[in-house]
């Protein structure tokens, strides 16, 4: 046993002279180790990194506490007086009498608002002052007849009685031409100086006289005692008693008509 341990230990020293440690940046393998400080990784020496200094953690900082003010008093502005605006004074305005709407005329005075004329002429809004209307008596009535009755002015049809000397006119008792109404009568218009309205002629349409054809004998107006019949439009009495067209016109069965119309009839058929 003692002989192998010596062998061993030869042996050692031996791989330990024959391998000298390698430097820094060299190749290394368990047979050739590295220099002191070095250490072998991944076949090559290192320096060994010494360890991180441990630097002692900083004191925690407190920030001061801000200071703490009373909160100023507030300060209150005295309020503004207040002045009462003078009550506006309303114009002191004379009690005038009322007025009339539209003014008097004829004479007629206005009194309490209202057109009056001195008695026994009364106001009318028409003249003015006139004598008061006479009126005209009711037709008697028949005992027995029940017959309705509607005063001027009112609403009438067939078979209601229309009074005070109106009659029905378009389905309204209304006054004649020749009289006013006045109340619930009809007077003459004579009594307020107002002239009745002119009676317009009705003009009458003169009979339809046959028109002589072109043709057909005539007579000139001259030889004729009265109007003879005319020939048709167109067409003159010619100096041989006979109804010929014009120049500007051309016969066409028995009428006249304008060349160019005729002209254009013919381009037609």
């Amino acid at each position: 046993m003692l002989g192998a341990a010596v062998f061993t230990s030869c042996l050692a020293a031996i791989s330990l002279a024959q391998f000298a440690p390698a430097p820094l940046y060299s190749a290394c393998s368990p047979a050739v180790p590295c220099m002191g400080g070095l250490a072998c990784q991944a076949s090559v020496c290192v320096p060994v990194a010494a360890a991180p200094a441990l630097l002692p953690a900083p004191a925690p900082v407190y920030a001061a506490p801000a200071p703490v003010y009373a909160a100023p008093a507030p300060v209150y502005a005295p309020p503004a007086p207040v002045y009462a605006a003078p009550a506006p004074v309303a114009p002191v305005i004379a009690a005038q009498p009322p007025a009339c709407a539209p003014s008097c005329i004829g004479g007629g005075a206005c009194l309490g608002g209202a057109c009056q004329c001195a008695a026994p002429v009364v106001y009318s809004p028409v003249v003015g002052c006139a004598p008061a209307p006479v009126p005209i008596a009711p037709l008697p009535i028949v005992a027995g007849r029940l017959i309705p009755q509607a005063l001027p002015g009112a609403p009438c049809e067939p078979g209601v009685e229309c009074t005070g000397g109106s009659v029905c006119s378009l389905g309204v008792c209304v006054c004649p031409p020749e009289l006013v109404q006045e109340g619930t009568v009809c007077v003459a218009r004579t009594v307020y100086g107002v002239v009745p309205p002119p009676v317009i002629p009705v003009p009458i349409a003169p009979a339809p006289v046959a028109m002589v054809p072109v043709g057909a004998p005539c007579a000139p107006m001259a030889a004729a005692p009265m109007p003879p019949p005319a020939c048709v439009p167109g067409a003159v009495c010619g100096p041989a008693g006979v109804c010929a067209c014009g120049a500007a016109y051309t016969p066409v069965q028995g009428a006249c008509v304008r060349r160019r119309h005729a002209k254009q009839a013919e381009k037609d058929e």
